[in-house]
Formats: structure tokens, C-alpha cells, sequence
């Protein structure tokens, strides 16, 4: 994928709409010193050219009830492609799974997961990582406190 150029006035729009994507167009253009109109249509070119991804509400957790997050780390039987691509498949698909990174340094994948309370997460835990064939090996962790998240790019 080629890099698409943005200048400054892209990224601070880029930077304010990842803290509050509800902002007017208005405001923003007051910030940055552009007119509503030139912000309006970067924001529109920011979303065609799959810049701007996705437009999501993001849920406080300790609202729904006490939720456990737990962070998985998943080595996968064996380092074959066709194996890799069948989990990256499988764990994209998981409802519970929230985040799934394929990385490497001893471990294949890395997976911030839901669950409702911990007869959920068992189940889950067991289903998707002990029964799976292209699993060798899972160590799970539970989030005690959520000190950060975010997904920011633009600082």
C-alpha cells in the first residue's frame, strides 16, 4: 500500500477528530485556521482513501457489568504458512476476541479478549485455544486495571 501524503493540516485534523470524532466541522475549523469547507472535504478524502477507517462509539466497560479483559498469548503447532493464515482466519472471526496481533518473538499471536465473568472466559479459553488443533501452547492473562487504551496515531 502506498503512503498517501498528508500535511499538517491533515494531521491536526486527524489528531482532534481521534479524541472527539463528533466535533463540528466548524470547530475544528477554528482550531487549525482552515474554512469549514476545506476541512470538511479533507475529512471526506481522509475517509475514501481508507485513512479514516472506521467511525465507532467507543463503550466504558464498568458500565457493562464487570466484564474481564484478559490478554492471551497463542504459539501456534506448527510455523507453517497454511497454518498461520487458517488461525489469523479463526481468531479474526472470535466475537470475544477484541484485539489480535500476529507477532513474533516466541510467541505467534498476542489477543486482548472479553469475556462476561469467568465462567465465559473459561469456556471461551477452552473452545478456542485448548481445543484448537493449531494451538500448541496459550498463556492467559487477566487485566486487573485498565491504565491505558488507545488506538492513536496522530500525536
Amino acid at each position: 500500500m502506498v503512503e498517501l501524503s498528508l500535511d499538517h493540516f491533515d494531521y491536526a485534523i486527524s489528531r482532534i477528530l481521534q479524541q472527539d470524532n463528533k466535533i463540528s466541522h466548524r470547530q475544528i475549523s477554528e482550531q487549525i485556521g482552515l474554512s469549514q469547507a476545506s476541512v470538511q472535504r479533507r475529512i471526506v478524502r481522509m475517509e475514501q482513501e481508507a485513512i479514516i477507517e472506521k467511525n465507532c462509539a467507543v463503550l466504558n466497560p464498568k458500565r457493562f457489568g464487570e466484564k474481564v479483559t484478559s490478554i492471551i498469548e497463542v504459539r501456534l503447532s506448527e510455523d507453517r504458512s497454511v497454518v498461520m493464515d487458517r488461525a489469523k482466519q479463526y481468531f479474526a472471526a472470535v466475537e470475544e476476541i477484541q484485539q489480535c496481533y500476529f507477532v513474533n518473538g516466541g510467541v505467534s499471536f498476542i489477543m486482548i479478549m472479553i469475556s462476561n465473568n469467568l465462567s465465559h472466559f473459561e469456556v471461551s479459553v477452552r473452545k478456542h485455544f485448548a481445543d484448537n488443533q493449531d494451538v500448541k501452547t496459550y498463556r492467559t492473562l487477566i487485566v486487573l486495571d485498565r491504565v491505558k487504551v488507545s488506538l492513536d496515531l496522530c500525536f
